[in-house]
């Protein structure tokens, strides 16, 4: 089988050790997650594997010459160019031929009366234009009707938003068609239902195999098989799973190592006891025997155990049962967006929204903060709320200004042992007080901004892709934290791993009116699927199938939806 066989003995930068004793062997087949924190360097590890770092003591056989395709987090440079010249690119043959074709043509433009010129122009003409209508515009077509991209084909890149570039480089690796394929973060900046068909596109339709690393929990569970963790300054631990069992069994694991290292500890502690009790005494011998006997000892690396932040959310009063209603009013700017007929936020309820495009969203945030009016009837809100909002793009921090000064500016004037305190629980260190934000990686930017955030009292927070960014340990304090949180909270977000979580309710827009759904997004997608009405859920309190199910969908139906569920009742 066509594969490739990696052996990185020492990744080095600046003198610091980032990647060690990593030895496996990837095949044609392998559907693969590399998971762990941001900054454990699994980028890095996808650009060794695709040849674009090579200083490093490294050995990688391509057996059988696999083609490989990485797709990075950023796209593509020329800004100007057309979606269609774009996705062209995935096609070597074609780009070659037209270069090829303009060469003879200058040539011939000095010699018009050459016959070997003409003849062979007309022959690369004829096998280009073969190609051409034949081959790549019908794929190009296909693959962008496909990814929801056709419309956009005759735009130029600068001219799309990051989710449209994200969808566009997406399907310029599909026309590639690679042996493997290595996506880096590839559901970054895409809606959730254009990640559901890239998801359903590689379990059905892609024959090959992928190496993937993404922050989206659900989309590793459900693509992935194997997950390969990797751990900073070490090696790659190998998990046979997906990423839900991979936790599971990473847990048993790191406990075993754990205490195997405790328990060498303490014969480590016992036997450098005795050897000192009698090593200036008649038995020194005997005690320079047993610490030669220690040293050559096989030592026993200590687990990797992750910190994980802490995070704080201040309450501010009671709330009233009835947070706030809209009643028979148009949600927009100008011109009517949507309709509501009559929707509640009520004490305590975790809303997912789940919006059509960036226009609906903004307006619908705006409106709900009183940016922006209701353009008829009626909205009512408690008059003593106090709204608590977490934008996805940071624009509450100064980028151009010191992480210490974010905080004054947000009137936080803690003593400096008291702000080292709080940023600690989102592990920073005494020393990032002074870097500028703008110097501060993705993570690191969005839990400064729940640190200053968390500061303050509020009893409606509004999030709007607050897992972007984030590593898996600090989404899950974060998940945890939230529901904690006393009051309500309205949220944004495509990691429905994240929504199954946190949601209660959700709040979706379909035929331009707002309707609600009970509990979270795999209860809303079946009710979806199977025509159920939104007001019914799918579990009861104790995360027990609703046994009225049974009756609307048959006992064959009903034990399948149960099987369907066991693994999120786990999680959950």
């Amino acid at each position: 089988m066509k594969h490739l066989k990696i052996k990185i003995n020492s990744l080095e930068f600046d003198g610091e050790t980032i990647l060690k004793d990593i030895d496996f062997t990837l095949n044609k087949t392998d559907r693969i997650s590399i998971v762990w924190a941001n900054w454990a360097w699994k980028t890095t590890l996808l650009k060794i594997l695709t040849w674009e770092i090579t200083n490093y003591d490294w050995s990688i056989d391509n057996v059988w010459n696999l083609n490989l395709w990485y797709l990075k987090q950023i796209h593509s440079n020329d800004e100007n160019k057309l979606v269609r010249d774009e996705l062209k690119g995935a096609f070597s043959d074609i780009i070659e031929t037209e270069e090829k074709l303009e060469k003879i043509e200058k040539e011939m433009q000095k010699n018009p009366s050459d016959l070997n010129l003409i003849e062979e122009y007309t022959s690369l003409l004829e096998v280009f234009n073969n190609i051409w209508w034949n081959e790549f515009n019908n794929k190009i077509h296909n693959v962008a009707s496909w990814i929801w991209i056709f419309e956009l084909l005759e735009k130029k890149l600068n001219e799309i938003s990051w989710w449209q570039r994200t969808k566009v480089a997406l399907a310029k690796v599909l026309l590639e068609s690679p042996d493997i394929l290595f996506l880096d973060e590839p559901t970054n900046f895409i809606d959730m239902w254009s990640v559901e068909w890239l998801e359903s596109f590689l379990q059905n339709k892609w024959k090959s195999g992928y190496v993937i690393i993404s922050h989206d929990r659900e989309f590793l569970d459900k693509t992935c098989d194997k997950t390969y963790e990797v751990q900073p300054k070490r090696g790659i631990t190998y998990y046979h799973t997906n990423y839900t069992w991979y936790l599971e069994e990473r847990e048993r694991i790191e406990k075993k190592k754990m205490e195997n290292y405790k328990r060498e500890q303490e014969f480590i502690e016992k036997e450098e006891k005795l050897i000192d009790r009698f090593r200036a005494w008649s038995r020194a011998w005997w005690a320079k025997s047993r610490e030669k006997a220690l040293d050559r000892r096989d030592e026993i690396t200590p687990p990797y155990i992750p910190q994980k932040p802490k995070f704080f959310f201040n309450f501010s009063w009671d709330l009233p049962d009835k947070v706030m209603t809209f009643k028979e009013c148009f949600i927009g700017r100008t011109e009517p967006l949507f309709y509501i007929n009559e929707v509640v936020l009520y004490k305590k309820q975790r809303i997912w929204i789940v919006w059509e495009n960036w226009v609906w969203k903004s307006t619908f945030l705006k409106t709900i903060m009183r940016e922006l009016e209701v353009l008829d009837w009626q909205f009512i809100r408690w008059k003593w709320i106090k709204i608590w909002y977490y934008s996805q793009f940071h624009e509450e921090l100064k980028k151009d200004k010191t992480v210490r000064e974010n905080f004054e500016l947000a009137w936080i004037n803690y003593p400096e042992q008291n702000l080292i305190w709080l940023i600690k629980h989102y592990l920073f260190e005494r020393e990032d007080l002074d870097k500028k934000v703008s110097d501060l990686s993705g993570w690191q930017t969005s839990k400064l901004l729940f640190a200053i955030l968390g500061q303050k009292e509020y009893n409606l927070l509004i999030l709007d892709e607050p897992t972007n960014h984030l590593d898996y340990d600090t989404r899950e304090s974060l998940e945890q934290s939230l529901k904690e949180f006393e009051w309500s909270i309205l949220f944004i977000s495509h990691d429905r791993y994240f929504v199954n979580k946190l949601a209660t309710n959700i709040w979706f827009i379909t035929n331009n009116e707002l309707s609600v759904s009970y509990w979270n997004y795999e209860d809303y997608r079946y009710k979806l699927e199977f025509n159920l009405d939104m007001d019914m859920s799918l579990f009861d309190e104790e995360a027990e199938l609703n046994l009225v199910l049974e009756e609307k969908l048959g006992e064959k139906e009903f034990k399948r939806l149960k099987n369907k569920f066991k693994d999120w009742k786990k999680r959950k």
